[in-house]
């Protein structure tokens, strides 16, 4: 027994010092790198970091700004900006912060599934009714010429907004039975299957390979992408995390500078078209893996169909020319060069990845400041102008005057203040629980102190009197408008009834 013990012991210490010295040599090849892209671009750094600086004197701005360089090699340059590191303070913020990456996740669901197609487990090709017969739309829908990938690309012409807002902002029981019931019974559809960007068909997708698999798709992903990757602090799940850690979004104006800093985001609501958490150095391994097309994940065919467009798009974001979308990427021009992009942003955090399949470079930034939802990609645009030897600073003022017009119209919007708070009597009428006939989630009005609290599902925020008779919750995400009149609370289209006090 005691020889068992003793064997054990040295197996355990073999493979601690097995992965730290795989660590040193990570560090070491990351550090060779940086200094290499330095020898070739001695200029680069200083010049990029003076402009972001720049921005953030000029307009004042709050929260984070992190960037990363990555080509073949890997990470080649990373750079991490607040008013504390601005201003010689300590900051925990660094290219090991988890930061919510958003809509990028579209990009690794479709990677995953392009996976799990290369072994076997499903087909891109093999339709819905296939796979989840369950899912019919009330056999409005032939779900039979709905498949997989046209999920994956937007081209399954089916949006439903329960769906939505469940799995996105308000949360739900966490059972995939009740988003297939508010997408059988409360749904629209698009008989022309055109192009129509939303979260719906990845997060049904993800349904596919929670059955086909038993496993949901955030351990699938784990399974067939993290671990392989060696993204060791990356994952779906927000509790996870030490909630504290993660690079909270700012909401901030002129008048009043920060109002709200927060992350609106549950384990429930982390869903496949919007629900990672990672860092910039994990990213860097998940940009790099594209961009080399990396054969630990994918034959170079299946990285072919994830990098090729699969369906025609028509659409312009910031200096992006849109023409194209794969099973995850979309395909646009910059600068008259190829680029493939996947975007996202919640409240105010912005995340930008991108890279040039010709050149072999990508950038990965991300911002916090609602009012600079542009700047990873002004910043982003900048290191490529700069890489491809263009006249980088003039075209940088010419895209800044796009980013002072977003900034500007964010920066004069105005916020309810605690003036405007809904205090005491007689709104005590108001407290109670209140339910949807559609399944919408449950809204409960609370009093503490001596204002109330609006909770719609996982969110909640303070209700604020507005000039007319509607009242209005801030809920980090969105700001609601709502009335109540005797026992019935009306909220956009929705109608709510009183069902508790």
């Amino acid at each position: 027994m005691k020889s068992i013990q003793v064997f054990k012991i040295g197996v355990l210490v073999a493979t601690i010092i097995l992965t730290l010295t795989s660590c040193q040599l990570s560090s070491n090849k990351a550090d060779k790198n940086q200094k290499e892209f330095k020898k070739k671009n001695p200029h680069f750094s200083s010049q990029f970091e003076n402009q972001i600086k720049n921005i953030y004197k000029e307009k004042s701005l709050y929260g984070d700004f992190i960037f990363a360089v990555v080509d073949e090699n890997g990470l080649i340059y990373s750079f991490a900006l607040n008013r504390n590191i601005l201003e010689g303070k300590k900051s925990t913020l660094d290219s090991d912060s988890p930061i919510y990456i958003a809509s990028h996740t579209k990009s690794i669901t479709g990677t995953l599934l392009k996976i799990l197609e290369e072994k076997g487990t499903l087909n891109l090709n093999n339709s819905l009714a296939n796979y989840l017969p369950e899912l019919n739309y009330n056999d409005s829908i032939d779900t039979k010429a709905i498949n997989l990938k046209s999920l994956l690309n937007h081209t399954h012409g089916t949006i439903s907004m329960p769906f939505i807002w469940k799995t996105a902002f308000l949360g739900y029981s966490g059972e995939n039975s009740e988003l297939i019931n508010d997408l059988n019974n409360n749904f629209k559809y698009d008989p022309s299957r055109k192009f129509r960007y939303s979260n719906a068909g990845p997060i049904i997708a993800s349904m596919v390979v929670d059955k086909v698999t038993g496993n949901t798709w955030k351990d699938e992903m784990e399974k067939h992408i993290f671990e392989p990757l060696k993204m060791n602090n990356t994952n779906g799940y927000v509790t996870n995390f030490d909630f504290n850690t993660i690079r909270p979004s700012i909401t901030a104006s002129k008048e009043r500078g920060v109002i709200e800093t927060g992350f609106y985001k549950k384990d429930v609501t982390m869903h496949a078209s919007g629900g990672i958490i990672s860092t910039v150095n994990d990213l860097s391994k998940w940009l790099h893996a594209n961009i080399k097309q990396d054969t630990l994940l994918l034959t170079k065919n299946s990285w072919a169909d994830l990098h090729t467009s699969t369906t025609e798009q028509d659409r312009e974001y910031f200096t992006y020319k849109r023409f194209g979308y794969s099973l995850g990427w979309d395909i646009a021009k910059y600068q008259n060069n190829t680029i493939l992009t996947r975007f996202g942003g919640l409240a105010g955090i912005s995340f930008h990845i991108s890279f040039s399949p010709d050149k072999n470079i990508g950038i990965i930034a991300f911002s916090t400041d609602n009012r600079a939802s542009t700047l990873p990609h002004l910043m982003a645009n900048y290191a490529y102008n700069q890489l491809d030897l263009l006249p980088a600073d003039s075209i940088f003022e010419v895209e800044k005057k796009r980013f002072n017009e977003v900034f500007e119209k964010k920066n004069e919007k105005s916020y309810s203040n605690e003036s405007d708070l809904l205090e005491n009597n007689p709104n005590n009428n108001i407290l109670g629980v209140y339910q949807n006939k559609l399944g919408w989630p449950k809204i409960s009005i609370t009093k503490k102190d001596n204002y109330y609290i609006f909770s719609w599902g996982v969110l909640n925020g303070k209700i604020y009197k507005t000039k007319n008779d509607h009242l209005v919750t801030r809920l980090g995400v969105l700001n609601r408008n709502f009335k109540i009149k005797n026992d019935t609370l009306i909220t956009g289209s929705l109608i709510y009834t009183k069902t508790e006090k």
